[in-house]
């Protein structure tokens, strides 16, 4: 294993994580994140991890009600047009961020968090530095290139001349948005994801909400929600600046340099461009393909099914983000034994979480879907198809960001190359036949093929995999819940909301109940003793 600049020393575990990290950074009671009583380096790292995970899950379920909200308020302001020309100037400025951030956020990710962990404030700070200097430079050109060809962009690619006059507007934005993405980054190579997501899921959100409303007010409407978005990113980036100030202020002033050369910096940062821009095109695939080969209703019902799936995948990404900095660090300071636990920690607590949701959505998914009108029912399948495959992706575990923050990020952008690939053909094949099913199964397959693939190569790469003999329990109670809701769903008519939460909640207590009897693992009690430990406080 690479072992980065200090030999192996299998003795340090403990001690080493509370002497290498620098004092601003340790955490204590003055932040409010103080040291967990025990000594163990993994469960440490497991609490810390799963503290940031729940900061996540948290902004994130507040920022999808903020979004839910705001996208009435747009489309009952703006109407389905100038709501249509506002998608494509913010997705514009998405793909325009992501080209000029240059992959320098899974940089920050990458070089900072083992900087740190020995230490090196400088070699943290000369990453920092550079990483930040590159970035104003590109969105500042990026932007610049927007203006040029705004016409072009208006006319020859979207053919919506009202685009022309709010693009200038989006150009601006061009800054604001990659220094939101960059500096999202930087704070969780600070282990602060709580914190970045937060800054993406509320203050983002709220402001572009409060800008929009007031300039509205004002009497502008496309040119309202452009300012406003574009503010929006401004204000998040500033809030993150001052969080990291806050948090880690050697970054700004003091001694700085790089911990490896330029070109290996650059190679990593345009490999990680590559495969981000690579994930976005997966991403997008299914319904794009779908809009091309099948029909709208198909699309709108689809991404119906897709993004209650996708509810599901933000806990594995919560996880995984709060997860990248630590595999970093532990994998470059050669503590290898402390990975290896932690991503089967991980990996097993991920699915005591999706599982039972998954067992749910399988025996009352098309109850769910009715909720958004009876015709989305139609998509009932296609849901369980694609909650298969999150469950796989989960199964596996963090794969793709242990591949990347391990230094085998060739590794990962070629899988991901295959797969879209894969993913394109798959469609072109399945949905002329089976229309969104057919879209469903090639997202799934894709998804799943990934991360299998990825967790081979974890193996033979990395040496290490993250399933040990608890699973089997996870695996057992996981049968029971879902064979319980599918009976009950048999004997069931079409229930109501309240009715099915209910449900929802008794699988919880049914899944949770059948590993308390089959025995709690002793990352099971300390998780729950942690919770309830913070429960009462509250209380």
């Amino acid at each position: 294993m690479k072992t980065g600049n200090r030999p192996s020393d299998p003795g340090r575990g403990a001690s080493h994580d509370d002497r290498s990290e620098p004092p601003e950074l340790r955490n204590d009671p003055g932040d409010g994140t103080a040291r967990h009583a025990t000594t163990d380096p993994v469960d440490r790292n497991l609490l810390d991890i799963a503290k940031q995970t729940s900061g996540v899950m948290t902004s994130r379920a507040v920022g999808m009600a903020i979004g839910f909200a705001s996208n009435i308020v747009f489309a009952r302001l703006l109407g389905a047009e100038l709501l249509g020309v506002y998608v494509l100037a913010s997705t514009t400025l998405l793909f325009l961020s992501l080209l000029a951030s240059f992959g320098m956020g899974h940089t920050f990710v990458r070089y900072m968090p083992v900087s740190l962990s020995r230490n090196d404030r400088a070699a943290a700070a000369g990453v920092f530095r550079l990483g930040t200097r590159t970035v104003l430079v590109s969105s500042v050109l990026f932007g610049l290139l927007l203006l040029a060809l705004r016409r072009a962009v208006a006319g020859p690619i979207f053919h919506e001349p009202l685009l022309l006059p709010i693009l200038p507007i989006v150009a601006l934005g061009t800054v604001g948005a990659t220094f939101q993405l960059v500096l999202g980054h930087t704070l969780r190579a600070l282990k602060r994801t709580a914190q970045e997501s937060f800054c993406l899921e509320i203050v983002n959100k709220t402001a572009k909400l409060v800008l929009f409303l007031a300039l509205v007010a004002a009497g502008m409407k496309l040119a309202g929600i452009t300012v406003a978005f574009v503010a929006a990113y401004f204000v998040s980036a500033v809030t993150m600046l001052a969080l990291i100030g806050r948090r880690a202020p050697f970054l700004f002033r003091g001694p700085s340099r790089l911990p490896v050369p330029v070109r290996e910096i650059a190679a990593f940062s345009s490999m990680m461009l590559f495969v981000g821009f690579m994930n976005y095109s997966l991403s997008i695939s299914d319904r794009m393909m779908l809009g091309i080969l099948g029909t709208s209703e198909d699309v709108g019902i689809y991404n119906i099914a897709f993004l209650i799936s996708n509810v599901m995948a933000m806990v594995f990404m919560g996880f995984n983000s709060s997860f990248a900095p630590v595999i970093s660090e532990l994998y470059h300071n050669d503590r290898s034994s402390e990975l290896r636990s932690l991503y089967s920690s991980l990996t097993r607590t991920i699915l005591l979480i999706v599982v039972p949701a998954f067992c749910w959505l399988t025996g009352f998914g098309d109850d769910l879907l009715r909720v958004f009108g009876d015709e989305f029912a139609d998509g009932y399948i296609a849901l369980v198809i694609l909650g298969v495959g999150v469950v796989v992706r989960c199964t596996v575990g963090t794969v793709g960001t242990m591949l990347v923050m391990s230094g085998h990020q060739k590794f990962n952008a070629a899988n991901i190359v295959i797969v879209t690939a894969m993913n394109v053909g798959l469609n072109i094949v399945l949905i002329p036949r089976y229309g969104l099913l057919g879209a469903a199964i090639a997202t799934a397959v894709s998804v799943s093929l990934i991360d299998i693939v990825g967790l081979l190569e974890v193996r033979l790469l990395i040496k290490i995999h993250p399933y040990r003999r608890a699973f089997l329990k996870v695996l057992l109670a996981s049968l029971a819940a879902l064979a319980g809701n599918v009976a009950l769903r048999a004997v069931t008519p079409a229930l109501p909301p309240v009715a099915i939460l209910g449900i929802l909640a008794a699988t919880y207590a049914l899944f949770v109940g059948l590993l308390a009897l089959m025995g709690l693992e002793r990352e099971d009690r300390l998780l729950i003793t942690k919770a309830i430990s913070r429960i009462r406080r509250r209380g």
